[in-house]
C-alpha cells in the first residue's frame, strides 16, 4: 500500500473489497481527468524547481503514456489499489521510479476534488447541448401550427397553439441552461493546493496549476474546499431534478394528450403488450417519469451524506460521486429520448378542434369581450357561465354563438 508506514498488518481483502470494489467502476470516469491533473501538475512541480528537469521530463513522458493505454483499453483499474489516484501513481511508478514524487504537495482529497470539477465541467456543457437540442426539437414540432385546448386540472381551459406549448417547456429549459452556467462558474475553480486540509508548506504556484487546467481562478480557504466536498455535486444534481420534472412533465403530457386522440406518438418509440395484441405503450415516456425519482432520491441521499459529516475530509463522500454521475446519465439520455419523440409527435387538429369546441374553451374570450364592450367582467362571467350551461343541455357549442 502507498500509505502503508504507519501500518504494522495490511487491510483484509474484504476490507479492500468494501472500501473499492463499487468507487473503482464510478472512478472510470475519472481516469483521463485524473492523468490530466497529474501532468498539470507535474509541470508546476517543475516549473517551481521542485522536481528536476530531468524527473519532470519522465513523469510527463510516463502520464502521457499511461493516457494513451488508457484510451486504448491497455490500462485497466485495480480494485486492490483503492481509488483511480493510486492506480495512477502507481502505473506511473512501474515506467519511472520518480513516479514515487509524483504526490508531493498534493493529497487525494484535493486530487479528488479536482477530478470531480473536470467531470463536472464537461458534463455540465454536455447538458447544455442536450437542453438546446431538445429546445430544437419543440421548436419543430410547432412549425406546424395548430389550435389546440389548454388545461387546468386536467379539464379544457382556453385554447393556445401546440408552439405555445412547446414555447412554455423552451423558456423553462432555458432557465437551467442558466443555472448550469452559473454552476459552471463556481466548478471552474482550482482546488489543487488545498492538499488534504491545510494546504501545503512547498512552494507551489497555484495560478499556473489554474491555468493550465483552463479554470478561471483558485479556492482561497482549504478547508473549506476539502469540508464543501458534495456540495457542488449536490448542485449539480438539484438542476438536474429540475431539469427531470420538465422532462416528466411532458412525458405525461404526452401520454395523456395520445389517449385522449390529441396527438399520434411515433409508433417506433412505443412498445407491445406479450399477451394484449391490441396494445402499444409509451415506454419510453413512462421510464422517464419513473427515473425522475431515481434523480430526486439521488439529490436526497446526497443532502443527507453531507449533513452530518464534521469539518474535513470524510470517506462518506466517497459516495457523491456515484450519485452525481448516475443523475447526470439518466438526465442526459432521458433529453435526447425526449428530443427524439417530440420532433416525430402529430398533432391531430381534428381532435384539437373537437375538444376545444366540447370544452367550450372560448368562454372566457367571449367575457372578454363583453366587458370590453362596457359590461362588467363579473356580470359578463355570470352571463357566459349561464349560456355555456344553457348550450351544454341542448347540445350545442359556443362557436355557434360566435357566428
Amino acid at each position: 500500500m502507498l500509505w502503508g508506514g504507519r501500518f504494522s498488518k495490511d487491510p483484509k481483502k474484504n476490507v479492500l473489497l468494501f472500501n473499492s470494489a463499487e468507487n473503482i467502476l464510478v472512478d472510470e470516469k475519472l481516469v483521463e481527468y485524473d492523468i490530466l491533473g497529474s501532468i498539470a501538475h507535474v509541470k508546476m512541480l517543475g516549473k517551481q524547481k521542485i522536481l528536476k528537469a530531468e524527473e519532470t521530463e519522465e513523469l510527463l513522458r510516463a502520464l502521457n503514456e499511461l493516457l494513451q493505454e488508457w484510451k486504448t483499453g491497455k490500462f485497466k483499474l485495480d480494485p486492490n489499489l483503492e481509488d483511480v489516484h493510486m492506480n495512477v501513481e502507481v502505473a506511473v511508478t512501474k515506467k519511472t521510479p520518480h513516479g514515487k514524487k509524483m504526490h508531493t504537495a498534493r493529497s487525494r482529497n484535493d486530487q479528488v476534488n479536482l477530478d470531480l470539477r473536470l467531470y463536472m465541467r464537461d458534463e455540465i456543457k454536455n447538458l447544455i447541448g442536450f437542453l438546446k437540442n431538445l429546445q430544437k426539437s419543440l421548436e419543430i414540432q410547432g412549425k406546424l401550427k395548430v389550435d389546440i385546448p389548454a388545461h387546468t386540472h386536467t379539464r379544457v381551459a382556453q385554447p393556445i397553439t401546440n408552439k405555445f406549448w412547446g414555447d412554455g417547456y423552451s423558456v423553462s429549459f432555458e432557465k437551467d441552461i442558466e443555472r448550469l452556467e452559473q454552476l459552471y462558474k463556481r466548478v471552474n475553480k482550482n482546488p489543487l493546493g488545498a492538499c488534504a486540509i491545510s494546504g501545503t508548506s512547498w512552494n507551489i504556484d497555484r495560478d499556473y496549476t489554474a491555468k493550465l487546467l483552463g479554470f478561471d481562478s483558485v479556492e482561497e480557504n482549504s478547508l473549506e474546499t476539502i469540508s464543501s466536498r458534495g456540495e457542488l455535486e449536490s448542485e449539480l444534481v438539484f438542476v438536474c431534478s429540475l431539469v427531470a420534472t420538465q422532462l416528466s412533465r411532458i412525458a405525461e403530457d404526452l401520454i395523456w394528450l395520445s389517449y385522449v386522440g390529441l396527438i399520434e406518438l411515433p409508433e417506433e418509440y412505443c412498445t407491445g403488450s406479450s399477451i394484449m395484441p391490441n396494445k402499444m405503450n409509451p415506454d419510453p415516456l413512462e421510464l422517464i417519469r419513473g427515473r425522475t425519482g431515481r434523480v430526486y432520491g439521488n439529490l436526497l441521499a446526497l443532502l443527507t451524506i453531507m449533513k452530518a459529516t464534521p469539518t474535513g475530509h470524510n470517506a462518506d463522500t466517497q459516495e457523491t460521486k456515484r450519485l452525481a454521475m448516475d443523475s447526470v446519465e439518466i438526465v442526459k439520455s432521458c433529453l435526447q429520448m425526449s428530443a427524439e419523440i417530440i420532433v416525430l409527435i402529430k398533432w391531430n387538429q381534428k381532435k384539437a378542434k373537437e375538444l376545444i369546441d366540447q370544452g367550450y374553451a372560448k368562454a372566457t374570450l367571449l367575457a372578454d369581450k363583453l366587458a370590453m364592450e362596457g359590461m362588467s367582467f363579473r356580470e359578463a362571467h355570470e352571463k357566459v357561465g349561464s349560456l355555456v350551461k344553457k348550450l351544454q343541455k341542448e347540445g350545442k357549442y359556443l362557436e355557434d354563438e360566435l357566428k
